[in-house]
């Protein structure tokens, strides 16, 4: 069998069609066995395994117990969210438990492994990093993070403006764990209890901030928020920054842990003279021109600042841009909406979807600087 076989064990028909219909390039592989050993199971090289307990529980936990031995990832399915179900099912190995109804959540789960055995299993992470205030970066940042979502992908939006960051509110949100809460409890916090305790967005986008607790913001250091931003890569396909407004430490820390940087300029002299003192720090952080993107946000052919004099100054080719309309884009955020929920043909909507391609992960060295901007303030100064 090749690596990409989900196993099944005592699977309901219906719910086995429906996996089929959604991964039409994995190949399913029934359990007539529910008591193969450690060795066989390694021995079928699954990316994933569903295992319901609805009949022959104790079996059935007795496989979802081997199946963890052998290193796959098991989803069990049960008859409801029973906390002692899943307690069960967490002590045998399982790393996620679904209830028999929750077929979508279990048709995403499936698709997250399937991905995974593609690529190097961790998350990509790319921030958008406007040159001044003002130029449109959180709406970027929200509709490009929902729009990879909507393509099925495992998404987290960070809002790391900790004081007074906006993205719950264009996504009309609220509640759900903090940053602080998760640096606080990445110890004890699983796939699972992630999916709970984070706020999501009916598309799908889970938001990780601060402003809910801005009480607790000082408690969020520079060290924490990389071992935060590592922890996000092991549970989300793609990992969206925003609320980066500045070059302090905290934003160091966080670009530094980025695959990359779309650098977020419009079509006025003040915006564009940010942007190549901001490209020019990148530099100086190791962030080379495969690295960083720029983007110009509210584009208009006939704006007297054209494309080719912001490359110049800049320093750097425009690599997308994205129309201006204003209307639409405030009555998304007025609604809790995405753009491609509003109006999906939209040129606005479609110049943001272009931006996908920029967010994923090229391979690339870079020098961490990370012991530079967090070595004592006396070196730091130097």
């Amino acid at each position: 069998m090749d690596q990409k076989t989900i196993l099944l064990a005592q699977v309901a028909p219906a719910t086995e069609a429906a996996i089929r219909l959604a991964l039409t390039e994995t190949r399913l592989h029934p359990l007539a066995d529910l008591g193969l050993g450690k060795e066989e199971l390694a021995a079928l090289q699954a990316v994933a395994a569903v295992v319901s307990v609805l009949e022959n529980r104790e079996q059935a936990f007795g496989l979802v117990a081997n199946l963890a031995a052998a290193e796959v990832h098991v989803v069990v399915i049960g008859p409801a969210r029973d906390p002692d179900l899943i307690l069960r099912a967490m002590r045998e190995g399982a790393r996620e438990y679904l209830a028999i109804t929750e077929t979508d959540k279990l048709v995403e789960a499936l698709k997250d492994r399937t991905r995974s055995s593609r690529d190097d299993g961790q998350g990509a992470v790319v921030a958008v990093f406007p040159a001044k205030g003002g130029v449109g970066a959180t709406s970027i940042a929200t509709n490009l993070a929902g729009t990879l979502a909507r393509d099925g992908e495992r998404v987290c939006l960070l809002d790391l403006d900790l004081a007074m960051g906006d993205a719950l509110a264009f996504l009309d949100l609220s509640g759900g764990y903090t940053i602080s809460d998760l640096i606080a409890n990445q110890q004890r916090i699983d796939h699972q209890v992630l999916d709970v305790s984070v706020a999501r967005h009916r598309s799908g986008v889970h938001v990780l901030a601060q402003t809910e607790k801005m009480d607790e913001a000082s408690r969020v250091d520079p060290q924490s928020l990389v071992k935060l931003i590592h922890f996000l890569r092991q549970h989300y396909r793609r990992i969206v920054l925003d609320g980066l407004r500045t070059f302090d430490d905290h934003a160091v820390a966080a670009l530094d842990a980025c695959d990359h940087v779309l650098l977020l300029v419009t079509q006025e002299v003040p915006a564009v003279r940010r942007a190549q003192r901001c490209a020019s720090f990148l530099r100086r952080l190791g962030h080379d021109e495969s690295r960083v993107r720029l983007v110009v946000n509210r584009y208009a052919k006939a704006a007297e600042v054209k494309n080719d004099l912001i490359a110049d100054t800049v320093g750097l080719q425009v690599s997308a841009t994205v129309a201006s309309d204003y209307p639409l884009l405030i009555r998304a955020i007025n609604r809790g909406s995405l753009l491609v929920e509003e109006a999906p043909r939209s040129q606005l909507a479609r110049d943001i979807a272009a931006l996908k391609p920029l967010a994923g992960r090229e391979p690339a060295s870079k020098p961490s600087l990370l012991k530079r901007f967090f070595a004592p303030k006396t070196a730091h100064a130097s």
